[in-house]
């Protein structure tokens, strides 16, 4: 699968260890592979040996039918069996590349212990360490005024961790090393004050120190073990032979017998507040308060008991491939969910311990395959809480010293216990971090059993991203504020047990003020976690000010994020004071609807969709500025940058306050608009009664970029009703018609002929029209195949139809009288009219009613792709297909809850699908089986050469992709892919960047680039030049009549009149065959013009190609004369044509 960890073109992250390794990783394990296949005489890797079609019709061999029998019994499906085998093979290391750092492991190992031993120094004094050019890795705050250093050689050297266990992943692949130190360099008290912390630093920087004169290992490197500040770890490489070699992590751990672990009891206090404070030892200082440091005291735990738990994983997985399996799916499961890295995470070790845990409750046994083992894991996991119901490893009761459940609970969020009984495995972990891990074991599970999702692909390939997972996110900046805001969060407490890293001391009480004020609205709050760092041996390690900035995401609940009041308790209750005292000025009485009077708390009056959107970053920001003391300037909220597209602010501003927003509101005022139509359509009195009316525009599919606004102009000519365009002015206002299709009831007096039909329709139609007039008062403007009727400002466009009308279409009379039925222009037209739109337009009708952010991102997509300048080239109904996608299959997601999110995954989608060799199945209304899509599959990979580049399939357009059958082109496509990933790698970048200094506009504004030709417009002749990216003050806003004045109106203004889109038409009439033009219909001032191929090539003299070309003379010698593009000429038509509409014509490359 050409290295499936490469997770779908992931990138991995630069900033944890071990990622330098990746290429060296799997170069040596190709290298070895083939190596080993030499040496055993067969072929190599890259040969593929066919199966004779004799052993083909062999039956199975026992060990075949035991094989097949396993996969029934122990995966899901013989695919997902071949497909978790190839993710193994090609993440885990190889045994021969094992053992060729098995055999380096073992001379760093004598080398390490062979080390000398050193002299003796104060535990303040480091400048032996200076003079050698190598720093500590801790900071040394306040200075330690007791104790000493001695450096001894290691006790042992032991290989921990996942490469022990033969659970490690690649890329990333490295070897944890435990060096112990002797307990003859502890000292008494040494767990006291950070003395055991920065002994162990001294010892590791004097390891460092004796391996930078060994040629075995190179490029030396400090990092934080996990994040974790108090555990740094020395990172190198070791060479092997090969170009990069392997990494290695170096730990220290105290020889056993060094501390009782009873020191470090979880409520006992081992940093004492005259310490911290660099103040003398007097007799008070003995009489202080020193509250618990249950964080300080695992950390040390967990180096007295890594050796421990490190024996008991390797005695419970020995000769269990199954379980080692499992581990390995599992933590490639976390690591595509970014869950596994940094302070705080839930650990590749976190999860094997667990794995640990379930054998000992007997949920998993040894003989369970990998996919049994990695399912029961997730089950476990999706239906734990290990904040309420905390599980332990521990099953010896008899030390009473050892803490409770209850003291582990009062301590940490979450709480997991290793066999000794004293260490939380899960100490660092928030009570958020875990919730969101529970949630993606809960979705991983939903994923397993719908077998109509590809799961290998959702769980193991497909990266899940902070950015893309979170509806909205917001960044904290100017960190300095977080120390002023201990007391106001009545954390100071916390900062002895911190170390003072008062950004951490912040993180969960932050965390648990959010998730309490977000309340419903929010099913997930979390902090992105902060990067491992790494540091030369000769520099200071990071402080807590080199942090710019946190992280956090919010996932929306859809049904109450825009909820603008949140009720609070009755107020005469005693919940009242405590609600008044968290919302202060924000809370008020307030009656509700059945009477009873509430505190309640109102976040906006507006009824606009888009700011009710807000009411979260309006939450956010008022509690972190009430209870955290951070200005709102120091909260950079994320959610609705992307909004001025879809809005017109100086369209409200002229309509005197005109509900305009993103367009939302405007959609439902044309759906009430259409509503009331469709009432007195049914209450004409017509010869043939209506059995359904249906609007087929993209208005009514809440799709319509820029939905129509009853701005009504009277700048046109009048004759006999309608207005017309005029000449000498300006262009006519833009004023679009929504389509309504009326489907009138059958009867046996229908014409069998399509003349027949289109004139009886028209006697329909003019009857229609006058009945609307004059019973409705509506003005109207019939014409021989539709209506227009003016309804409260709005335009709608009927049309009529009746069931048997597309047979008739398709109906062709031979010459010997009989009838042959063949698919025609007008039958393809009506068809898509009567049938396939009204379906779709209900269809995404209801899916934006579920998910109300699906009319934003459908919208934000039309508009960038047309703003790319392929509005002629990549059809409307794609986009919405491909953004309906994004709702109905969202794994490994939830449906997007916000704008921003949602066009971020649909340009990523786009960029990363696989057009030329997957279809595009898009499941409306849940009606493919899992039958329908192996067979859509199946009949795609045979007729794939048949088929449109761009394969759409529906439940009503299985195999004929009606949307893309003409195009888009296979250049067209392939610039449509490039444009969103780099749309999207600029939208992430700007994303994660704090700065309030973008312009998210940036990636809707087209490159020329690519362009042989610009035609320039003339401003003043284009009706939508107000729907452009960028407005100025030259742009001209047409007014909108509101209210009653509406009503004055009696003219069906000039409508759909966009003389750009005729002059399209007609120069890919003439030139279709020279060039392809590329526009934006919304606000585009510029036509771009490519020449296509055949127009640079000269072609053989035929008087029917003579259009755009000129004779030329081919050779000399012969006289043999060709054809050529007349390009000067070509040019000149296109100026021609488009007198009074072009400006003027611009070569960009002359050919």
């Amino acid at each position: 699968m050409c290295l499936l960890m490469d997770m779908a073109k992931r990138k991995p992250d630069k900033s944890s260890s071990g990622s330098s390794g990746e290429d060296s990783d799997s170069t040596a394990d190709e290298d070895e592979q083939t190596e080993n296949a030499q040496q055993n005489g067969s072929p190599t890797p890259n040969k593929v040996q066919r199966t004779s079609k004799t052993d083909l019709s062999k039956d199975p061999s026992p060990n075949q039918l035991v094989e097949l029998k396993e996969t029934e019994n122990l995966f899901q499906s013989s695919l997902l069996r071949l497909q978790i085998t190839e993710l193994l093979t090609e993440v885990c290391l190889k045994d021969g590349r094992k053992k060729k750092i098995e055999e380096k492991i073992q001379d760093l190992k004598v080398s390490l212990l062979a080390l000398p031993d050193g002299k003796m120094y104060t535990l303040s004094d480091t400048r032996w360490l200076e003079k050698k050019g190598l720093q500590v890795p801790v900071i040394q705050e306040p200075k330690s005024r007791k104790g000493n250093f001695h450096f001894l050689a290691p006790r042992s050297v032991e290989v921990v961790g996942s490469f022990l266990l033969g659970t490690c992943i690649k890329p990333g692949v490295h070897v944890d090393l435990a060096v112990t130190m002797p307990k003859e360099c502890i000292q008494a008290k040494d767990h006291l004050n950070h003395r055991y912390i920065r002994k162990r630093a001294l010892y590791l920087t004097t390891i460092a120190h004796h391996l930078q004169s060994e040629d075995l290992v190179h490029d030396l490197k400090f990092t934080h073990h996990h994040g974790d500040n108090l555990k740094p770890v020395l990172q190198m490489r070791v060479k092997d032979g090969n170009a990069h070699g392997f990494e290695v992590h170096i730990h220290i751990v105290p020889e056993s017998g060094s501390f009782k672990l009873n020191r470090f009891h979880i409520t006992k206090n081992n940093v004492r507040k005259y310490w911290v404070e660099d103040r003398d030892v007097t007799e008070d200082s003995h009489d202080e308060e020193n509250l618990a440091t249950p964080l300080y005291n695992t950390a040390i735990l967990r180096d007295l008991t890594l050796l421990d738990n490190t024996r008991s994983l390797e005695e419970s997985l020995s000769a269990t491939p199954g379980i080692k399996h499992g581990m390995v799916l599992l933590k490639v499961w976390l690591r595509q969910r970014e869950l596994s890295t940094g302070y705080g995470s839930f650990s590749g070790f976190i999860v094997s311990m667990f794995v640990l845990y379930l054998l000992s409750q007997r949920r998993l046994n040894k003989f369970m395959s990998s996919y049994q083992v990695f399912r029961n894991t997730l089950l476990s996991l999706s239906s734990s809480d290990w904040c309420e119901k905390p599980i332990s490893l521990c099953t010896d009761t008899s030390d009473e010293i050892r803490p409770s459940m209850s003291d582990f609970q009062g301590a940490f969020d979450v709480v997991f216990v290793d066999h000794s009984g004293y260490t939380n495995l899960c100490a660092g972990i928030t009570r958020s971090l875990y919730n969101r891990v529970v949630h993606e074991a809960r979705l991983a599970l939903q994923f397993l059993e719908d077998r109509r999702i590809d799961s290998f692909d959702v769980l193991f390939l497909k990266p899940v991203s902070f950015l893309t997972t979170f509806d909205h996110l917001f960044h904290l900046t100017n960190l300095e504020e977080l120390h002023h805001c201990i007391d106001k969060l009545d954390i100071a407490h916390k900062l002895i047990d911190y170390h003072g890293n008062y950004i951490l001391a912040c993180i969960p009480a932050i965390l648990d003020l959010l998730s309490r004020s977000l309340g419903r609205r929010a099913r997930l709050v979390q902090m992105r976690q902060m990067a491992v760092k790494q540091w030369p041996v000769n520099k200071k390690p990071p402080k807590m000010s080199d942090e710019d900035k946190l992280t956090f995401g919010l996932l929306l609940d859809p049904e109450f994020v825009t909820s603008v009041v949140e009720k609070g308790p009755l107020s005469d209750s005693v919940e009242a004071k405590e609600f008044i005292d968290f919302w202060g000025n924000k809370s008020e009485l307030r009656r509700f609807q059945d009477g009873v009077i509430c505190e309640a708390v109102v976040w906006t009056t507006s009824s606009l969709l888009n700011k009710k959107r807000l009411v979260s970053a309006k939450i956010v920001k008022y509690v972190l500025q009430r209870h955290a003391a951070l200005s709102e300037v120091s909260v950079h909220y994320v959610g609705s940058q992307l909004d001025g597209l879809l809005r017109r602010p100086r369209l409200m501003a002229e309509a005197g306050g005109f509900p305009y927003g993103t367009g939302e509101e405007q959609h439902i005022l044309i759906q009430h608009a259409y509503t009331g139509l469709t009432k007195q359509l049914r209450g004409l009195n017509l010869p043939l009664a209506i059995n359904s009316i249906q609007g087929i525009s993209p208005v009514f599919r809440f799709a319509e970029v820029f939905p129509a606004v009853p701005a009504l102009t009277m700048t046109g000519q009048h004759q006999h009703g309608p207005a017309l365009p005029n000449p000498s002015k300006l262009a006519p206002r833009w004023v679009p018609c929504m389509e309504v299709v009326c489907m009138l009831e059958t009867s046996g007096k229908w014409p069998e002929d399509m003349e027949g039909v289109r004139r009886l329709k028209a006697a329909f139609l003019i009857q229609i029209g006058n009945a609307l007039s004059s019973q409705c008062l509506l003005p109207v403007q019939i014409k021989p195949a539709c209506v227009h009727v003016l309804k409260d400002g709005y335009v709608f466009q009927v049309k009529l139809s009746y069931s048997r009308e597309i047979a008739v279409s398709k109906m062709i009379k031979m010459a010997d009288g009989t009838v042959k039925f063949k698919d025609t222009e007008e039958s393809v037209s009506l068809e898509k009219d009567t049938k396939i739109l009204p379906v779709l337009t209900s269809t995404l009708h209801g899916l934006y009613q579920q998910h109300n952010s699906f009319s934003c991102v459908v919208r934000l997509a039309k508009r960038w792709t047309a703003a790319q300048m392929l509005t002629n080239h990549i059809p409307d109904v794609a986009v919405e297909l491909i953004v309906a996608h994004l709702y109905l299959h969202p794994a490994p997601f939830l449906p997007p809850g916000s704008p921003v999110v949602g066009f971020l995954r649909f340009l990523q989608l786009v960029s990363t699908f696989d057009w030329k060799l997957s279809p595009f199945i898009v499941n409306l209304n849940n009606k493919f089986s899992v039958d329908d899509v192996a067979e859509i599959v199946h009949q795609f990979n045979k007729q794939r050469t048949t088929l449109p580049l761009m394969f759409l399939s529906t439940p009503d357009d299985r195999l004929s992709s009606y949307w893309t059958r003409k195009s888009p082109t296979a250049p067209v496509l392939r610039q449509f892919v490039v444009l969103a990933q780099k749309a999207a790698d600029v939208l992430e970048n700007q994303i994660k960047d704090c700065s309030q200094q973008h312009d998210f506009k940036t990636i809707f504004r087209p490159s020329f680039e690519i362009f042989d030709v610009l035609i320039h417009l003339d401003l003043r002749q284009l009706p939508r030049q107000h729907e452009a990216v960028d407005i100025t003050k030259a742009t001209r806003i047409p007014p909108v009549l509101a209210g009653k004045y509406r009503e004055v109106v009696k003219t069906v203004p000039v409508l759909d009149y966009d003389p750009v889109q005729y002059y399209l038409d007609e120069l890919e009439a003439a030139f279709d065959d020279l060039a392809m033009f590329c526009y934006d219909k919304y606000g585009g001032t510029v036509i771009g013009v490519i020449w296509k191929p055949a127009a640079l090539q000269p072609k053989e003299f035929k008087v029917s190609a003579m259009v755009g070309r000129m004779l030329s003379v081919k050779d000399v010698q012969s006289d043999e004369t060709v054809l050529t593009t007349n390009f000067g000429a070509v040019l000149n038509d296109f100026a021609v044509m488009g007198r009074g509409l072009v400006n003027r014509v611009e070569t960009l490359r002359v050919h």
